[in-house]
């Protein structure tokens, strides 16, 4: 796809204010917030709360294993072993992310993404015995979808997985490093750069291992069927909330290549069909390919595309970490706002979700240790059933953040 138009003077000028607030914000801090060191892991990749046991946490490891932590510690051994089907060895591959289904008290059903040793990501479903979350059913696998790598060093994967009802939303990176050059998040015909829409259960119809909600915006049309936005480069991770208002919204933060990190909040009906502009836009800005473009960067077309909301440049961190709206009860000084951070910074900031623009982002108080200037490689935050936040390292800290 070629890209021949030149970004608005108007949403230019909106890049350069929320480019400067961002970066330039005070260093107000959330009153007597901090963090509390819970349990330790192996390069911890998620962390959540299966339906109906809130005070149980699954925790993936990107070498393969899921465990399983009670209140009072780790269960002993692995709820889950891939580590023989998995390559840990690059920072963006290895077992990435874990669903819950929304019936899992009753049947037990989970889903993992992580990528095969030959680069192909995958999502596939496992079951617990019901009433025992911390029992694997033997021989409960099936494989959902299958992702072919694009390059072989299959890095931009994603990996996050998320329910919203029954259906699983999925989020693939645009594989290829640097500056998606095969142009597969623009692509709809590929399910690469984009966030996948899908119902995991079997298709009695077509004898799909899964189905297709039939609202998905390339049902009927050319494109794949799975996809439900599209112009993402790497989803670290996303959530969804509901807005003051009701309405439903959804946070995307995409990692950028070498100049800006960005973070998407809109209503989820916004979403839907979305093109979040990659690779014609990093952030704000037209994607500047340099060497890898003979003859300079083009101009982009702006128009259908979804901007983003919140942008920092690589002098404040490398790969944003995103995380939800903040809906523990306890943490009144930042509950309704979004919490990220950066794998490179270990600074975390919180900001109230606003559109078209957020402007209140602060500085949460804390640094994730080691300390500031330190680095800290924050792997994600997560969210137990008592709506508790968690940050976690890829050194294998999980800490609770709490008000004192």
């Amino acid at each position: 796809m070629t890209f021949r138009r030149k970004i608005p003077a108007v949403l230019a000028a909106l890049a350069g204010f929320v480019l400067l607030f961002s970066m330039a914000a005070p260093a107000s801090a959330a009153p007597g917030l901090g963090i509390k060191k819970v349990a330790k892991a192996v390069q911890p990749t998620s962390l959540s709360s299966p339906p109906g046991y809130p005070r149980l946490m699954f925790v993936t490891g990107r070498t393969g294993k899921v465990w399983v932590l009670r209140p009072n510690g780790w269960q002993k051994g692995a709820l889950l072993d891939i580590s023989k089907r998995t390559d840990p060895l690059m920072i963006e591959r290895g077992l990435l992310g874990l669903a819950f289904a929304p019936d899992f008290r009753k049947a037990g059903r989970f889903y993992i993404y992580f990528t095969r040793r030959d680069g192909d990501a995958m999502v596939e479903e496992y079951r617990t015995i019901p009433g025992r979350p911390g029992v694997l059913q033997p021989g409960s696998r099936r494989t959902i979808l299958r992702i072919p790598r694009v390059h072989e060093l299959s890095n931009h994967n994603g990996g996050h997985l998320e329910f919203r009802g029954n259906q699983l939303y999925i989020s693939v990176g645009d594989g290829n490093d640097p500056g998606d050059l095969a142009d597969l998040a623009q692509n709809p015909a590929s399910l690469r750069g984009k966030i996948l829409r899908i119902d995991p259960r079997k298709d009695p119809v077509y004898g799909r291992p899964y189905r297709i909600p039939p609202g998905n915006p390339f049902v009927g049309i050319p494109g794949r069927d799975e996809v439900f936005a599209m112009g993402l480069r790497n989803p670290h991770s996303f959530s969804f909330s509901k807005a003051p208002d009701g309405t439903n919204m959804m946070a995307i933060y995409d990692v950028g290549q070498s100049r800006f990190e960005e973070l998407n909040y809109l209503p989820v009906t916004d979403a839907l069909g979305a093109d979040f502009g990659w690779h014609g836009f990093e952030g704000f800005e037209p994607y500047n390919c340099g060497e890898l473009c003979p003859n300079g960067a083009e101009p982009v077309v702006t128009e259908g595309l979804s901007w983003p909301q919140l942008v920092y440049s690589h002098d404040d961190g490398c790969a944003i970490i995103g995380g939800p709206v903040i809906s523990d009860p306890a943490l009144t000084s930042v509950k309704g706002r979004i919490i990220y951070g950066d794998f490179c910074a270990n600074r975390i900031r919180t900001a109230t979700p606003d559109t078209p623009t957020i402007t209140d982002d602060k500085f949460i108080g804390f640094y994730m240790p080691p300390g500031k200037d330190k680095h800290s490689a924050m792997n994600g935050i997560g969210v137990d059933g008592l709506k508790r936040v968690y940050i976690f390292s890829n050194f294998g800290e999980i800490y609770r953040i709490f008000q004192r």
